[in-house]
């Protein structure tokens, strides 16, 4: 603790010494750690003197200033200590103030924290019930959405099996009445040969012998009777002949049509495609049911030949009954199928032996005695069919035992006159030493109008060309040159179509199909743009390998479809649109694509698939993934 003097002034002019005590500062100092105060130590007292006095006075004045400085200490030290006390008392309070102001601080800013964190967490959470609203009312309009989707798609489906059930009914009439028809001709003949029978049984031998009788007085009348009777016998012949000629013809066709159908429901994955092509199926097999009616086959084989149709109808009507109501086919009903398929194979490859073979002679014996080569072909049939339905009675037997935008149209105005399309035709065919070119005439198609323009090399070969009368395009032309030998191989006579589709301007192209026709090779080129081939730009050209010149081309879809093409983008991926295929299927190779369809451009992906021995293009939507097509690779042109 520091110490300060006290200073005391002793007044001697009026014989009386004043002690002034002022106290200039008492620092108290707290104990370190205990805040306990130290006492403060008594002051010097320091007089003054300010005049010499008496000796007298002298005593007296030391007497007094003796007591005035006794009760001056007295005064100093219960002044010092009672202000030492209110000073440490003061400075206490004051550290308690302190100290309670800073706690007081501390528990504000505790609250201050607090209500923060629980604004922050009011916030939060309130952001949270905004996104969660958000979020319920995204997945409300997205369920929304496909409750519509779906109920269009429910529409549209209802709609597509009403008529699929109208298209069902009318063949079912169709085949009643036909079998109808072919029952009432078949009784009617049936009469009548037993009326023939029985009149010639009651005429008997007087009948006969009158006969005879007059025979000298209508021999002219019988003459001409006879001839005209031999004329209607050789028209009924005639008549039966092409009759069961052209049903045969019809029935192959039918057969290769269910050979077709069963082919491809056999690989088929998704419902709306199999829904379509049993339904065709099903009509399918009532027309073949019918032709078969009408051949002149005996009632047992066309009971157990037409049992086959019937089963393969039956199982159509089946299974498009589980597909309507929901229900996908199994691995049963695929292995079904497969049977159906194999025998109407067999089927389809017997009866296109035989009209390979099949002359009139073999339809009049097989008409007039039920011999020959027709016979021998029913009688494999019916052995086939009667060993297939015996399988399959079986097999029931065991298992019931204890289940885009339009195309562009061509423009109509002339643009171009006819020397000026034989003057484009030199240019196009510069190379082909063809003396002259002239217009002949117009071909006006639905989608353009074009000049004819022929002309003729120096071996008298002609060459005819169709010129667009709006812009001068090539769209087609044919050179009738000798084509019997191979001198050029496929590679080199694809590498002339491209450069002859070069020089007429056409770039981006891509070959998506060729078919070898002997000396002659077709390809197919189609439009393809950032890895998407686009099907209705398509141009057909035709090599002569002989020559090894172009010999044909048809650009018209190309000039009637092509625009400019903006990039496909796909909902779903490739991954995806695999997985819908069949499991059957093995994959070569897939692309995508943009093809054709009556509703205008559908953005796909192609498939090419190989099944045993068999190969398929199979065409799934790229947005939906529903299966549009599926092709068998032989039967494509």
């Amino acid at each position: 603790m520091k110490k300060k003097e006290t200073e005391i002034a002793t007044n001697v002019s009026s014989g009386a010494e004043k002690v002034e005590v002022v106290e200039r500062e008492i620092k108290t100092q707290k104990s370190a750690g205990k805040g306990k105060t130290t006492a403060p130590k008594t002051t010097k007292t320091t007089v003054k003197k300010t005049a010499p006095v008496s000796a007298k006075g002298d005593s007296a004045l030391g007497d007094s200033v003796k007591t005035e400085s006794v009760k001056a200490k007295e005064i100093n030290a219960g002044t010092a200590g009672s202000k030492a006390e209110k000073e440490s008392q003061a400075a206490k309070a004051r550290v308690e103030r302190a100290l309670k102001k800073k706690e007081e601080q501390a528990k504000r800013k505790e609250l201050r924290l607090k209500r923060a964190a629980e604004r922050a967490e009011k916030r939060k959470k309130k952001q949270a019930e905004k996104k969660a609203l958000a979020e319920k009312r995204a997945a409300a309009k997205k369920a929304l959405v496909e409750k519509r989707a779906a109920e269009r798609k429910a529409r549209i489906e209802k709609r597509k099996l009403e008529k699929e059930e109208a298209i069902r009914e009318r063949a079912h009439a169709k085949a009643n009445k036909n079998q109808e028809n072919s029952k009432k001709k078949s009784q009617r003949s049936k009469n009548r040969r037993e009326r023939n029978h029985k009149t010639e049984r009651e005429k008997g031998y007087g009948g006969w012998i009158a006969a005879v009788v007059s025979l000298g007085v209508v021999s002219l009348a019988l003459a001409t009777t006879v001839t005209v009777g031999a004329i209607d016998m050789k028209k009924n012949a005639d008549a039966a002949l092409n009759a069961n000629k052209a049903t045969m013809y019809e029935l192959t066709g039918i057969m290769e049509h269910v050979d077709d159908d069963l082919d491809r429901i056999r690989v088929s994955n998704d419902k709306a495609q199999q829904s379509r092509i049993l339904t065709d199926l099903l009509v399918q097999a009532r027309l073949a049911e019918a032709d078969l009616e009408k051949l002149p086959i005996s009632a047992e084989q066309d009971g157990n030949i037409t049992s086959f149709i019937n089963r393969t109808a039956a199982t159509c009507e089946r299974l498009l009954g589980k597909l309507r109501s929901g229900e996908p086919l199994t691995e049963k009903d695929k292995e079904t199928l497969e049977g159906l398929y194999k025998l109407n194979h067999s089927i389809r490859e017997e009866l296109d032996g035989m009209l390979e073979k099949m002359t009139d002679e073999d339809v009049m014996s097989y008409i007039k005695k039920g011999e020959g080569m027709m016979s021998d072909v029913f009688k494999k049939l019916e052995d086939m069919t009667l060993e297939e339905n015996r399988a399959a009675f079986e097999k029931a037997k065991q298992e019931r035992a204890p289940k885009n935008m339009p195309a562009a149209p061509f423009e109509s105005e002339s643009t171009i006159d006819p020397t000026r399309a034989e003057e484009l035709c030199r240019g196009y065919f510069s190379d082909y030493k063809i003396n002259d070119y002239a217009v002949t005439g117009e071909t006006v198609s639905r989608g353009y109008t074009a000049y004819n323009v022929q002309g003729y090399d120096e071996q008298g070969a002609m060459l005819f060309a169709e010129v667009d009368k709006s812009n001068g395009a090539l769209l087609r032309f044919d050179y009738f040159t000798e084509c019997s030998g191979e001198t050029f191989d496929i590679e080199n006579a694809e590498r002339i179509a491209e450069a002859f589709l070069e020089k007429l301007g056409y770039t981006d192209l891509t070959a998506v199909r060729l078919r070898a026709n002997g000396s002659t090779t077709d390809f197919t080129y189609v439009y393809e743009q950032d890895g998407t081939v686009y099907y209705p730009d398509e141009i057909r050209i035709k090599v002569c390998r002989t020559r090894g010149i172009v010999s044909g081309l048809d650009t018209t879809k190309y000039q009637k479809n092509h625009r400019d093409r903006y990039e496909v983008n796909p909902e779903i991926s490739l991954k995806e649109a695999s997985e819908k295929l069949s499991k059957k299927l093995t994959v070569e190779a897939s692309r995508l694509a943009v093809t054709a369809t009556q509703k205008g451009e559908r953005e796909v992906y192609e498939f090419f698939c190989s099944y045993g021995e068999e190969q398929y293009f199979v065409y799934v939507d790229a947005n939906t993934g529903a299966e549009v097509a599926i092709l068998n690779a032989k039967n494509i042109q």
